[in-house]
């Protein structure tokens, strides 16, 4: 068989047992890159085919000079990325100082700030005061918290953020650059491996909203090799293996456990179908692996268990858990993706949109730049050049196998729902798996196929070169070719957003001028209240400091079905701010169920800021709502001071109940009359 003119140049092998080695641990890795179980040789995965290349040789590791030469390119694609930041203002703009983004931000200082005066990093009452945050049951990325501490302490958290964004697609391609060349000699089609894994649709829209957590899978691909070498390898102690592969565990569940969950949910994917085509045939051999195989483990159980016991009761039973539903709102399964996201630029997140997002980001904050495709687009050429691989070099089993694992996987991410029906339904009810997003296999089927396409890339090389002679330019032609034909579609998408859309984090001059006086004793509550709906004010308390604590907050714990006891006076604060539902009666039931809640929680000081140089999302209904709202809710006339309206909670002022036809009375004036609205409201309370 010849392809582009080039003719075979692999000739056929026995299969012996050592290749099932070969083959084992890839898959294990879930995303490995062996070609065969029962065909991998003694030399490692890169010799998985039934063939071998005449050029190739076994796999090398990278020169200290192409790792460099390849970082350097890495980061200058990942700076063009994040321009604006770096020719703007680092410390003071991001993608949005708002939601998710917001939220990472807050997160980020919160270690730092438990680092330098000995709190707890895993929970904090700075949120959600006086129960707290468990930072466990949210994406709060502790592992890049403590890394990132010194940028925070010396630059403030904006910094830490913007410096996290730049490096993670760096870091992601690097980790896939060095462990592609356990498998293939040719540089560049490891460069390009790694360029398809660390700035995949996966990674780049979604840190465009934020989402370290699920962006940061530099480790995926060293867990890969680890397992290669424990499961087929085999050339170093069973010890060292299981150690790092512990270790690698342990930095995994501080960056995220959902992420941590899908992995070793793939390797165990990989690890049967590796046995179910090894066990043909080979049972003696794997026996005769699986001692070396049951030490390594278990030393990286024992000290998983070791150091993550504490970790692991706390994420499960700590104080602030979220018990066994994370996201009370998300309907388990729901979120998994539509079989179009894959190849389809216009195809929706599921359920959710991507333009629905950018619609919302105007209305709740968010990324503001153009609707990006789905996390789990892959485009029609990163599916095209794997497929038409596995046809032209079909003796080469790596192919065959790690083909297989991104179709599986790829079929556990789809949606599950009514009349809907995917392999993920076996797992909904199995706790842990409930909060587990499935549409977020797609950074192991990224991986998977990055590999193959590294793979193709030096077959079709080796083919150039086998035709024409080792020495031609044109060799390298082919290579190219494809290349851009796999990556051309995922550049197309992505262009629009290249460089990422920024603004300013906006910060009301209140809480830099005055936040960083305060002190842990003040429990503030802001308009807009935070809320997993509402989220603005979160990091206008981290990037002044976090001096002071908060009533409320973000995230999961952010949402009605976690307010506990005080749920009635959070629905009403919520509901005040967020516009997407009806504004709340200002009426005597709803305001001493506010009152309530703010007496539970601690709250001794509220801020309204008047909205100067203030988005959209960051003033709830308008500042002139907020202040009528919360002048009827306190019953007193506050102080203006650094532009903000603030009130002392000290006893002796009751509510002022009003009729919405009467608030919109006194909140429907003009910017210049703002400051006369609280007492327009008071004196609704003398004349009635």
């Amino acid at each position: 068989m010849t392809w582009l003119g080039c003719r075979p140049v692999y000739s056929p092998i026995p299969l012996r047992l050592r290749e099932i080695r070969d083959t084992a641990a890839t898959i294990t890795s879930m995303t490995v890159t062996t070609s065969d179980p029962v065909a991998i040789g003694q030399k490692g995965l890169h010799d998985a085919s039934p063939r071998t290349t005449k050029h190739s040789g076994s796999a090398v590791r990278p020169t200290m000079r192409a790792v460099v030469i390849a970082g350097v390119c890495y980061l200058v694609l990942s700076v063009v990325l994040w321009w604006h930041i770096w020719t703007g203002s680092p410390s003071g703009e991001m993608t949005c100082a708002c939601t998710d983004a917001g939220r990472m931000v807050w997160f980020l200082q919160w270690v730092a700030t438990a680092l330098a005066h000995g709190h707890n990093p895993l929970y904090s009452s700075y949120l959600f005061h006086p129960g707290g945050i468990n930072l466990l049951s949210d994406t709060s990325v502790p592992a890049l918290g403590v890394v990132l501490a010194p940028v925070t302490w010396l630059f403030g958290p904006v910094v830490s953020m913007n410096v996290a964004n730049t490096l993670i697609p760096v870091a992601d391609a690097m980790a896939l650059f060095i462990v592609a060349h356990r498998y293939v000699r040719w540089t560049p089609a490891a460069f390009v491996g790694g360029l398809a894994f660390g700035f995949s649709v996966f990674v780049i829209p979604q840190l465009a909203y934020g989402w370290l957590n699920l962006t940061s899978i530099f480790l995926l691909p060293f867990l890969v090799a680890t397992l290669e070498e424990l499961l087929i390898r085999q050339r170093r102690p069973a010890w060292r293996s299981g150690l790092a592969l512990g270790a690698m565990v342990v930095v995994q569940f501080f960056l995220s456990t959902e992420m941590l969950l899908l992995f070793a949910f793939s390797a165990a994917i990989a690890t049967v179908l590796l046995v179910v085509w090894g066990l043909v045939g080979h049972r003696a051999e794997i026996r005769q692996r699986l001692p070396f195989i049951g030490r390594g483990l278990s030393v990286a159980f024992g000290l998983s268990v070791i150091v993550l016991a504490y970790p692991m009761w706390f994420f499960l039973a700590g104080p602030a858990h979220l018990g066994t539903v994370v996201w009370s709102t998300n309907i388990p399964g729901n979120l998994g993706n539509a079989v179009s996201n894959f190849w389809s630029a216009v195809g929706s997140w599921g359920p959710v949109g991507a333009n629905l997002l950018a619609l919302q980001a105007r209305t709740l904050g968010g990324y503001l730049g153009p609707a990006g495709p789905a996390p789990s687009y892959l485009g029609p050429g990163l599916i095209a050049v794997p497929v038409i691989g596995v046809v032209v070099w079909r003796r080469d089993r790596r192919l065959w196998f790690f083909g297989a694992l991104a179709v599986i996987l790829a079929a556990f991410s789809l949606r599950v729902a009514p009349g809907l029906w995917s392999p993920w339904s076996v797992f909904l009810h199995v706790p842990l798996f409930q909060d587990a997003l499935q549409s977020r296999f797609s950074a192991e089927i990224d991986l998977a196929l990055a590999i193959m396409l590294a793979i193709v890339l030096e077959h079709a090389r080796e083919a150039m070169r086998d035709r024409f002679g080792a020495g031609r330019r044109l060799c390298d032609l082919a290579p190219v070719a494809i290349a851009a034909v796999a990556l051309a579609p995922l550049w197309w998408v992505l262009a629009p957003n290249v460089p990422l859309v920024v603004q300013s984090t906006s910060v009301p001059l209140w809480f830099r001028q005055v936040g960083p006086t305060l002190d842990a004793r003040s429990v503030l509550l802001t308009y807009p209240f935070a809320t997993a709906d509402s989220q603005a004010a979160i990091p206008w308390q981290a990037i002044s400091g976090m001096h002071y604590q908060m009533a409320g907050g973000g995230g999961p714990s952010g949402t009605v079905a976690h307010a506990g006891a005080e749920r009635p006076g959070f629905v009403v604060l919520r509901n005040a701010a967020l516009t997407l539902v009806p504004p709340p009666e200002p009426d005597a039931a709803n305001l001493s169920a506010a009152r309530k809640a703010m007496a539970d929680w601690g709250v001794t000081t509220v801020v309204v800021p008047d909205g100067q140089e203030l988005k959209a999302y960051q003033i709830g209904r308008g500042t002139a709502y907020g202040l009528a709202f919360t002048t009827a809710l306190m019953g007193s006339l506050p102080t203006y001071q650094q532009h903000a309206w603030v009130w002392s909670t000290a006893p002796g002022h009751s509510p002022v109940p009003l009729s919405a036809a009467e608030l919109a009375n006194c909140d429907n004036r003009p910017e210049a009359e703002w400051g006369t609205i609280p007492a327009c409201v008071l004196h609704l309370r003398s004349s009635g």
